[in-house]
Formats: C-alpha cells, structure tokens, sequence
C-alpha cells in the first residue's frame, strides 16, 4: 500500500459516517438530515433520500417469506401513494435547480432579466414547497409501517 496513513484516515472517516445523520452535540441534536437541512432543496434531497432508504428496506421486507400477505398488501399501498408523490418532488427539485441557476446567471445582466427570473424562482420556490408538503405525509405512511414491522 503506497500511503497507509491515508487509507487509515478514510477508514475512520468511513466508521463515523453513519454517525453524523443523528448525532448530539452539547445540547444541540440533530434527528435527521430533513431537519438539518437549511434550504428548501436540501430538504427536498433528503426526503427524496429518506424515500429511496425506506423504498429499499420495504422491498427487502416484502421479499421475506415470513411477512404477512396482509402486511405486504399494507406496503404496496403506502408505495403507490410515496411514489407518484416522490416523482412530482424529483421533477420540481429539478425546476427549482434550474431556476436557482438561472437566477445566479442573470445576477449579472441587467435589471429586467433579474426581475424575470427572480419571479421564475419564487414560482419555482412555491412549487417546490408544495411538493415536499405533499410528499411529507405518504412517505412518511410508508416509513411508519417499515418501522413497525422492523420492530
């Protein structure tokens, strides 16, 4: 191994990772990244993060031979209300990127285009605000019932 010292830096940088979703320092507590986030976009890529996370264990769980056909029904449920509800996030987490940019590119011209594409960006914000809203409760449903029959 060509540099040990950094190989054994990565692999404790790697141990702590998972630590830094949910972690307490002083009297500050941070439960999960939603949380943590500090701007409407990092609030919706976490939730589009959660959702994925959730998605995978609820597949893992519907796979299991010992879980009840009336639970797995439960699951496939609460998926096809996250998922439409995920997808719409996706698409207005990309319109809010792309009007982010074109806000920052237009910063330098004159004040019209400014003005149009902060207006651009307000729609985009409200929008996007109203998908997380929207996505909140049914992804939430489906993390409810993987954490329930997880235990």
């Amino acid at each position: 191994m060509k540099h040990p010292l950094r190989a054994l830096f990565l692999g404790v940088a790697l141990a702590c990772a998972p630590a830094c979703a949910a972690f307490k320092l002083g009297d500050t507590q941070i439960a999960n990244p939603i949380s943590a986030a500090h701007s409407i976009d990092q609030q919706a890529y976490a939730l589009l993060h959660a959702y994925a996370a959730v998605l995978e264990e609820a597949t893992d769980i519907v796979a299991d031979p010992a879980t009840p056909l009336a639970f797995k029904r439960a699951l496939g449920q609460a998926e096809r209300a996250a998922t439409p509800a995920a997808q719409t996030l996706q698409i207005a987490v990309r319109g809010y990127v792309r009007a982010r940019a074109a806000f920052d590119t237009a910063s330098a011209g004159d004040a019209s285009g400014v003005q149009r594409a902060a207006a651009a960006l307000a729609i985009a914000a409200r929008e996007l605000s109203a998908a997380i809203a929207a996505a909140e409760a049914p992804i939430a449903e489906l993390q409810g019932l993987v954490r329930a029959r997880r235990g």
